[in-house]
């Protein structure tokens, strides 16, 4: 499993998302010889419920995000915490149940 992580940090828009993976894939499939359809990347669902605008298109960047790489990085999966969605819902139980 590869996590949508590097030098800078953690994945947070599509755009880096993106990125990360197709630069691990290359690296992977390109330069290590690494089975492509054994590759599972995790591009980070990130957490929807902080209350801070930045944050409010997480979903929608990892939905995004896992189109892309399926189209540029062919045979892998993909992978994602679903959870951590609703990790800022915390004490507000129907909406965190809802999602």
């Amino acid at each position: 499993v590869v996590m949508a992580f590097d030098e800078e940090g953690q994945a947070a828009t599509a755009d880096e998302k993106i990125r990360i993976c197709k630069r691990s894939y290359d690296i992977l499939v390109n330069k290590v010889r690494f089975p492509p359809e054994d590759i599972i990347f995790d591009p980070n669902v990130l957490t929807i419920g902080t209350g801070m605008e930045e944050h409010s298109n997480y979903g929608v960047d990892f939905i995004n995000a896992t189109k892309v790489i399926k189209e540029q990085c062919p045979y892998v999966k993909i992978s994602g915490g679903i959870s951590n969605l609703s990790f800022g819902f915390r004490g507000v139980t129907k909406i965190r149940e809802s999602i």
